[in-house]
């Protein structure tokens, strides 16, 4: 049988927890655990910055090299594309919205995860162009487009005019273990409201904190988990304000074991995204059952179904509105509870994976 070697962009799990690189992360794993006869999986794990342990799941090979990304182009014309870093790959597996370089031959494969910076460029602010072309050359350049949702795959038609015949719609899996869920609530059994994603305009955390503040007294706490992004001095200021005068918190940064307990004990799930390609949080504190309050956008509807409370994410009454139904309906009994985990058990990675699978035979041949 002959073998295909299939190279993925490993860089984004190296560096980060959430997101993209949890869907990175998760589908390297996922791919070794497949074992597909036939797929040889490498991950390219360029980087010249510091990142996380730099260790490759079972059934991969990882080719770490400390290099900075603009290297890269270097290399390319010096005959070492990136291909030919990480096994001399048949098939290379961009899944960030860096795209390293690579031979005239090699099939390339985008995960395009949204269009947010071609749907509202304010959202990204300055980059939103250099994202734009870059998004689109990769575009260009490779044989297929995959996007979490069918929301995501029509934005891409639409904004970028990403030919249906290179689309493919692949779910991401929500089945991923953050931590046992048996420890012991983290703030002594005080009820919270919780609200996930890197300081940015799009996850919209000023209106969570508006909303938040105008719930009737006695409220619950608010916890924030997310990192500084872009656009984000004015979320700062106000995050810093309501930790100190309102008892809420903030943490930039939580490990796995951390966020799932912080998410198997909430009250709810605050997330009014303004634009979403998929949105890991809404569907793990599902699998949990906890109630969530999501911005209804077409991929969040699309992943969450009936099983959220759904707002205008953009205003501010909306928010506080839905939020108020969840602390205070019977989002909590076990019919709901039941529901919620159902719908989070049918994102499944291994079904992720065998898709990718698929594509990247796709792809080569």
């Amino acid at each position: 049988m002959s073998v295909l070697r299939v190279a993925l962009d490993y860089r984004p799990a190296l560096l980060g927890c959430s997101g993209i690189p949890r869907a990175v992360r998760e589908l390297a794993r996922a791919l070794g655990a497949l074992a597909e006869p036939g797929l040889e999986l490498h991950l390219f794990g360029h980087s010249f910055a510091r990142g996380a342990a730099a260790t490759a799941p079972p059934g991969t090979r990882l080719h770490r090299t400390r290099l900075p990304g603009r290297a890269l182009p270097w290399l390319r014309r010096l005959g070492l594309p990136a291909e030919r870093l990480c096994g001399g790959a048949a098939v290379f597996h961009w899944t960030d919205f860096i795209h390293p370089p690579l031979g005239a031959r090699t099939a390339a494969v985008l995960t395009l995860h949204d269009c947010a910076f071609a749907v509202d460029p304010a959202l990204h602010g300055e980059d939103a162009a250099v994202l734009r072309a870059r998004t689109e050359r990769g575009i260009a350049r490779a044989r297929v487009v995959v996007c979490p949702t069918h929301a995501a795959a029509r934005d891409a038609a639409q904004w970028l005019a990403v030919p249906e015949a290179k689309l493919r719609v692949v779910p991401f899996g929500a089945d991923h273990a953050l931590a046992p869920v048996s420890a012991p609530h983290p703030f002594g059994g005080e009820d919270y409201v919780l609200v996930l994603g890197t300081l940015e305009p799009r996850k919209n955390q000023l209106r969570a904190l508006a909303a938040w503040r105008a719930l009737r007294e006695p409220r619950p706490r608010l916890v924030v988990v997310g990192r500084r992004g872009w656009c984000d001095d004015e979320i700062v200021s106000a995050l810093r304000d309501a930790v100190s005068r309102d008892r809420a918190l903030w943490f930039d940064a939580a490990d796995d074991a951390t966020l799932a307990v912080l998410l198997t004990h909430a009250r709810v799930l605050l997330y009014p995204s303004l634009l979403e390609g998929f949105g890991f949080p809404p569907l793990e504190a599902l699998r949990r059952g906890v109630p969530v309050v999501a911005g209804d956008t077409p991929a969040l509807r699309e992943t969450c179904g009936e099983d959220a409370y759904f707002c205008a994410p953009r205003d501010v009454d909306a928010i506080h509105a839905a939020l108020e139904r969840a602390l205070h309906s019977d989002a909590c009994d076990a019919s709901a509870m039941a529901a919620r985990r159902a719908r989070a058990a049918a994102f499944r990675w291994e079904d992720c994976a065998r898709r990718h699978a698929a594509i990247y035979r796709e792809a080569a041949a």
